[in-house]
């Protein structure tokens, strides 16, 4: 709490916590950076992954919980495992970011960002690794790119279908149903209201998030604490993901979309936390019904007890378990 009211009243920046990785910011543009973090630990087997990884957050977390502490840090995990490991760094979105929607993040941000990593690291083939709805416009990004573009796909407690969620699903129903009955009878649309009405700040998600989920809400972790979504995303995420649930029917939540989730033919792994108020175990399998990779493991696992609002990305089981499947993968010669 502290960090955040220092950022938005002095326009600092949190301090680098005790332990953390040491990284090179190879590329910034409009708000959004790509670090580099060289591979810390000695090859295993004589030889490193050479596929590089980019790690690809939701817009709203803090990236700190990639490297949270020494003892507990994904970044040096996979650092120590021999990975060229690249991470996106969406930064603080503001009221001048509302314009944004997700395709502007999914089909020209991102692909930048990818663009930068191919020149810096000297390789064409990436591999993604997206938890929430940064796995969302990973998987969006891998339907748009062109094949071959990716050696392995990761996503972490990625949300497929909305409509199947375990946790508050009367409730979210209920909304979704008077959402359809206003687009029906009105015309009326989320992306049709003013963006800067849809700015959601972070102490209203916290609030919104125990509003829908009551006690299936985990306490936050200190390093989770969340950055504002832009308006322009709140709505893309109201009419395409929330009301008309497009992932699950295999569409891209973008308008005019020349390509589905059966142009992704990169292998995929799929890791949900079980307890996971949002993303239900139909998740995978809807996912393995829309996409035409051929490789594609779907795996549940348990978050770790010290964090457990972060589910999935912090279970240590599925550490080993994304590093060996990548390294599995790495095909290059």
């Amino acid at each position: 709490m502290k960090h955040d009211l220092a950022r938005r009243l002095l326009g600092r920046r949190p301090r680098h916590m005790p332990g953390a990785a040491e990284y090179e910011i190879i590329h910034r543009r409009a708000g959004v950076s790509v670090r580099y973090y060289a591979p810390a630990g000695a090859p295993e087997n004589g030889a490193a992954p050479r596929t590089p990884l980019v790690l690809v957050p939701p817009l709203a977390a803090d990236i700190r919980i990639y490297d949270q502490r020494t003892r507990h840090s994904l970044v040096a995990y996979l650092s120590a495992r021999g990975f060229d490991l690249y991470l996106v760094d969406w930064g603080w979105p503001t009221r001048a970011e509302d314009r944004r929607n997700l395709t502007d993040y999914f089909a020209a941000l991102l692909p930048e960002m990818l663009n930068r990593v191919r020149f810096h690291s000297g390789r064409h083939r990436l591999c993604l690794h997206g938890w929430r709805l940064g796995g969302l416009l990973a998987l969006c990004y891998a339907a748009i790119s062109p094949a071959g573009d990716l050696a392995g796909l990761v996503l972490l407690d990625t949300c497929i279908d909305y409509a199947a969620e375990p946790v508050g699903a009367a409730v979210a129903g209920g909304l979704r149903r008077r959402a359809r009955r206003w687009r029906r009878l009105a015309g009326l649309r989320a992306g049709h209201l003013p963006v800067s009405a849809l700015h959601l700040p972070s102490w209203l998600q916290a609030t919104a998030r125990q509003a829908v989920l009551g006690p299936a809400q985990p306490p936050d972790d200190d390093a989770l604490r969340a950055r504002a979504y832009p308006g322009g995303v709140v709505a893309d995420v109201i009419d395409h993901l929330w009301t008309d649930n497009l992932l699950a029917a295999g569409r891209l939540p973008m308008a005019h979309a020349s390509a589905g989730l059966a142009a992704v033919r990169a292998p995929i792994l799929f890791i949900a936390d079980a307890d996971h108020p949002v993303c239900s175990p139909g998740c995978g399998a809807r996912l393995a019904a829309v996409v035409s990779s051929r490789d594609i493991e779907c795996e549940w696992t348990h978050g770790d007890p010290l964090h457990p609002a972060c589910g999935a990305l912090m279970a240590r089981r599925s550490w080993s378990r994304v590093a060996d499947w990548l390294i599995a993968r790495d095909t290059r010669p």
